[in-house]
């Protein structure tokens, strides 16, 4: 056998664990975080994008998150606190719930592995398995190759974004949502989802093998040829320059139409329709998703305009 996967069961375990934490965002940019290791400045107030929709009885912020973040990165503007403090309802991509391994083994087992007698490096070209070991070098885990074996490129190439993250100092309990969810379980809030672990899982194990084994490579590519861009992004993102993120998504989704399609599109047309049922509703709803679903010309926000809401930048 070229592989345990006994031996390998508490590794993928427990990075499939982090791997709920990231897999809702856009992989491009949930990665880019940790990587902005300095703390901004003082003078360099952060300014992340915040919208609101509004009808007679209802207030709806929509707010782009950043799923795993450097610890020293300090995001909370004050207009984002008001609107939070403001909301008796918060709403989430999904519970990204860790605390249950056997549930966590349970959907591995069933979207994560490959077949029996399959294995990850079966699956890619000599180039791509090269460039593997060398980003599992840059990564402090030479000669671990085979940890990964059993994994399906989807699994493998989430995997490596989180592993890349922590690398750099990021850390799951810094993300947006954990520290908001933690907020909103402190002060009472009513707290939803649009979404469930599961089925998150299923966004990543659904793509077609082909363009599975292109997001892991072209994955591979961007962590050991372009670590530059993740500085910019999470820049982007913490002064609010849609426009700079917007332009830096397109390029990372480049040749992944699929990958697109899957992470963001199809998501945020379903999300629009939740949204145009939470404001038939009333009061005040502060609403916590991927930065990326709130960029481009498939955003939410512009789903949300096509069904006659006007979500307003703040």
């Amino acid at each position: 056998m070229l592989f345990d996967r006994e031996y390998t069961k508490p590794f993928i375990t427990s990075i499939v664990s982090l791997v709920i934490l990231l897999v809702a965002g856009a992989f491009n940019a949930a990665a880019a975080d940790s990587q902005a290791a300095p703390k901004p400045a003082a003078s360099s107030a952060s300014d992340p994008a915040l919208w609101k929709l509004t009808d007679e009885d209802s207030e709806i912020y929509l707010f782009g998150t950043i799923h795993i973040l450097n610890p020293n990165l300090n995001w909370k503007s004050a207009k984002v606190v008001a609107a939070f403090d403001a909301s008796e309802t918060v709403v989430f991509e999904a519970p990204a719930d860790t605390s249950n391994p056997e549930a966590t083994q349970a959907m591995v087992a069933k979207y994560g592995l490959n077949p029996s007698g399959t294995t990850l490096s079966s699956l890619l070209t000599a180039s791509a398995n090269q460039r593997l070991a060398t980003v599992l070098e840059q990564l402090g885990m030479k000669g671990m190759a085979a940890n990964f074996e059993p994994l399906r490129p989807w699994l493998a190439g989430a995997s490596l974004s989180v592993l890349q993250i922590q690398s750099v100092g990021g850390d799951p309990n810094a993300g947006v949502e954990r520290i908001l969810s933690a907020l909103a379980a402190r002060d009472g809030k009513t707290v939803g989802y649009f979404e469930t672990d599961e089925q998150q899982i299923q966004i990543l194990s659904g793509l077609s093998p082909e363009a599975e084994v292109y997001f892991l490579e072209e994955g591979l590519r961007q962590i050991q040829e372009e670590p530059n861009q993740i500085i910019e992004l999470v820049e982007a993102w913490r002064s609010g320059d849609q426009v700079a993120m917007d332009e830096m998504l397109v390029t990372g989704f480049a040749g992944q139409d699929e990958v697109m399609e899957s992470f963001l599109t199809r998501r945020n047309f379903n999300w629009a329709s939740q949204i145009e049922q939470l404001m038939r509703g009333s009061g005040t709803v502060f609403i916590a998703v991927g930065a990326a679903h709130l960029v481009g010309k498939q955003s939410v926000q512009v789903y949300l305009s096509e069904k006659g809401f006007n979500a307003v930048r703040q």
